[in-house]
């Protein structure tokens, strides 16, 4: 079973000074801790799921009439306006469980089909704000709420679209910038989609053990990552980083090298090592990973740095279409400080200088789909068409 001491084993002694001229010149030990875990060691899905009574939904109801009372709009969702004193303390409990303990905790009991669409979202963001105080901005137009679904209203060939609007699988990913990922499931899938997490801890443990040149490319700061500008631009960073005792994995197969549309023959494409541990990382990911079998109204939480997560292709219903409604979160308190090299994607969502001063809630997806320039990402972000 996961070890119980979250400060245990980062060895962040080991690691001081460990990059140099930018190569990696030693490689951490063994990590422990409760983020080191397989999905073989949860039994059932009561050991990470908090199960919603009868007495705690009543509760959840009566702060939503409280909200909707005082004719606020979703972004100023507080604790204050959605008072849940009894529950407020279980919550808690999950947030201290996503930074350091296990990091996911999925929420059940809610019945999707006893609320409106608006209510059901100011539900989510009521439950989300005792977890996390912060909402990440998903895209340059200011959209705090990303709606990740194939919708049947789009009549853009799925090959033209961002993959999570599509029925694909996605490959075990971070979604890089995120600190705190959640998710609502407003409609499952017919057949397929499931989701699926694994411990980064636990795939760093076994390269370390295996193969520790992946290991040693992971870490070292020569991944391109692609970002959008009047022309394409890219940074360079580490796909797994420790910072202040911590393992932090920012990582998307589809994120790194030049995407196929740019132009900018200056983004580098990923070497013969990098190509091979992207295809460790997703082996080692699957030995150990966790299927999370959600329902419709589930809310699942994870620390977006420490577990990675991938999903299966699905099928729809011929009048339904599977439906997850997407939160980036921050918990200024317990957040996880951030590695310089992976901040680019995580200031664009949190970054108090963003541009955009408008946040959009969203409750639906776009009725027409606009085709990108650029489908790379499996989480669909920061690569824009432009700047314009």
């Amino acid at each position: 079973m996961p070890h119980s001491n979250p400060q245990e084993g980062a060895h962040g002694d080991l690691v001081v000074d460990m990059v140099r001229d930018g190569a990696v010149s030693e490689i951490p030990g063994i990590l422990t801790g409760p983020l080191v875990w397989s999905g073989a060691d949860f039994k059932d899905q009561d050991s990470y799921t908090l199960r919603l009574s009868s007495h705690d939904i009543k509760e959840i109801e009566a702060a939503l009439e409280t909200f909707k009372s005082l004719g606020l709009d979703g972004d100023q969702v507080s604790q204050p306006n959605f008072p849940l004193p009894n529950l407020a303390s279980r919550l808690s409990k999950v947030a201290e469980t996503l930074h350091e303990g296990r990091g996911f905790v999925v929420i059940s009991g809610l019945d999707a089909s006893r609320y409106s669409v608006e209510d059901s979202v100011l539900l989510y963001l009521g439950l989300a704000e005792y977890v996390a105080d912060k909402r990440g901005q998903q895209d340059k137009r200011g959209n705090v709420l990303s709606h990740i679904t194939n919708s049947k209203l789009w009549d853009v060939p799925v090959e033209q679209r961002h993959a999570i609007h599509s029925n694909k699988a996605l490959p075990f990913h971070n979604d890089m910038g995120c600190d705190l990922l959640a998710l609502q499931v407003r409609r499952s899938a017919h057949s397929g989609g499931s989701t699926y997490l694994s411990s980064v801890w636990a795939v760093f443990n076994t390269l370390v053990r295996e193969e520790p040149e992946v290991a040693r490319s992971l870490l070292t700061p020569d991944w391109p990552v692609q970002i959008s500008g009047r022309t394409s631009r890219h940074y360079l960073a580490p796909a797994f980083a420790i910072h202040e005792r911590r393992l932090m994995a920012s990582l998307d197969p589809n994120r790194f090298g030049r995407h196929p549309a740019s132009t900018d023959a200056d983004i580098p494409a990923l070497n013969a090592a990098q190509t091979h541990a992207l295809e460790r990382v997703s082996a080692v990911a699957r030995k150990t990973e966790l299927e999370l079998r959600l329902e419709t109204g589930d809310l699942v939480f994870f620390n977006n740095w420490a577990v990675l997560h991938r999903r299966d292709a699905y099928e729809d219903g011929k009048s339904s279409s599977r439906h997850l409604v997407r939160l980036w979160l921050r918990n200024t308190r317990l957040g996880w400080p951030v590695p310089p090299q992976m901040l680019p994607p995580w200031q664009a969502a949190y970054g108090e200088t963003s541009k955009t001063k408008t946040r959009i809630y969203s409750l639906y997806p776009m009725a027409t789909y606009a085709i990108p320039k650029y489908s790379a990402g499996s989480a669909a972000f920061l690569i824009e068409d432009s700047d314009e």
